[in-house]
């Protein structure tokens, strides 16, 4: 990133046109504060860039400081970007730090479950078995929306979907009161992952008094 800190500071830029021009590229999504590089964020305030040492400091203190708590790769990279930090390798870095942590190898969760054979989800008729998930967070939206229930019929892949500025079960149940069982009947089956809006007791007292069977998956896979 030194490169990019030079051009913005100084217009410095390599002398091969194709390189220049994937360096201004590069460049746009930077800004400078003071003599200190960030980089601009999506949903989220400048992001200050690290050089090699202090992003082996903030990787030690973030996985294992003293509010530090072995957290996973993905949610590791998550977490040091809330705190305001970035470098262009962040994610590969705590996806290979997290495997070199002895502690995470020696006391994280071991599956035990051998494995099997994946199956494919078939639907016997339209509208007889819906996949349901929830996306976001993002940017807020008109009314504090920032997520989006969405859910895809398997037969026909008609998709019905709400923004909604909370993620509960009680939201959950109202969508799919609204948006499937009045508009195409009641389903055979629903297939969710296993978070905490789809898990939920009343929910599934819901489902199971109109006969609804409720299929859980690993997540990200409804």
């Amino acid at each position: 990133m030194t490169d990019i800190l030079r051009f913005i500071t100084e217009g410095i830029k390599p002398a091969c046109p194709s390189s220049a021009r994937k360096l201004r590229t590069q460049a746009a999504r930077y800004s400078v504060v003071g003599v200190e590089l960030y980089r601009r964020g999506f949903s989220s305030p400048l992001l200050k860039c690290l050089n090699l040492e202090e992003a082996n400091y903030v990787l030690r203190e973030v996985h294992e400081g003293i509010c530090g708590s072995h957290s996973g790769g993905r949610t590791l990279a998550a977490k040091i970007l809330r705190a305001g930090y970035y470098w262009p390798t962040l994610k590969t870095e705590c996806m290979e730090f997290f495997k070199k942590c002895i502690q995470c190898q020696k006391h994280g969760n071991l599956i035990h479950t051998s494995a099997e054979q994946l199956h494919s989800i078939i639907s016997p008729w339209p509208f007889a078995l819906w996949g349901m998930d929830i996306l976001g967070p993002f940017p807020i939206a008109k009314g504090q929306c920032k997520f989006l229930l969405v859910a895809v019929d398997y037969f026909t892949k008609w998709i019905e979907a709400e923004p909604l500025a909370t993620i509960t079960a009680s939201n959950v149940q109202k969508f799919f009161w609204k948006n499937i069982i009045t508009r195409f009947g009641i389903p055979y089956a629903i297939v969710t992952d296993n978070g905490l809006q789809f898990t939920d007791h009343k929910l599934n007292k819901f489902l199971q008094d109109l006969g609804i069977k409720h299929r859980v998956t690993s997540v990200e896979h409804p």
